[in-house]
């Protein structure tokens, strides 16, 4: 029974966040001061069901962004503190991220928001086991945005909003305004 009961709390928490795709064309649609766009990368080894992310906006990452192999989801999202909830692995099984200050996340207005790689492996002998961790690859953020969506970058300064610190785009940053 009880386990009954946390399945339904958790299953009405993520009812409540809104479903988000990637956005697909290069064109910039911040009007907002308020609103910044969120960068994350996933690499996982299945066809996952959602990631959810709660924040001032709780929004849960959609199926069709996030299939086997590697790939960038970009979403603008109102700015503030996020954090990454848990990775819903399909309609059963779902990872609870228990190391909230590991998976808190920072949006700034204005900015292109990368908060790192959610590297995602999982196996099936008995029990489902998966392996989850955020990883930061900066360089292949901003060889995305360039290629994807240069439109947005051009406009838009790129800052790292993930765990722990990195200089890496206060760098590229500076060196694209001095040019």
């Amino acid at each position: 029974m009880r386990y009954l009961l946390i399945v339904i709390i958790l299953s009405t928490l993520v009812g409540c966040a809104k479903s988000v795709s990637s956005l697909k064309i290069d064109q910039d649609k911040i009007l907002s001061n308020e609103t910044g766009y969120l960068l994350i990368g996933v690499e996982t080894n299945i066809d996952l069901k959602g990631v959810h992310i709660s924040g001032p906006t709780s929004i849960l990452l959609s199926p069709k962004d996030l299939r086997k192999g590697s790939n960038f989801i970009l979403v603008d999202l109102s700015a503030g503190t996020y954090v990454i909830e848990q990775v819903l692995l399909n309609k059963r099984w779902r990872v609870e991220m228990k190391d909230d200050s590991n998976w808190n996340v920072e949006i700034l207005p204005g900015k292109v928001n990368y908060i790192g790689h959610i590297n995602i492996s999982t196996r099936w002998g008995g029990w489902l086991y998966s392996y989850l961790n955020l990883v930061n690859k900066s360089s292949y953020a901003i060889e995305f945005m360039e290629d994807s969506f240069s439109n947005i970058l051009s406009n838009r300064e790129m800052h790292y909003g993930g765990p722990g610190d990195d200089t890496f785009f206060n760098h590229i940053n500076n060196k694209v305004k001095s040019l």
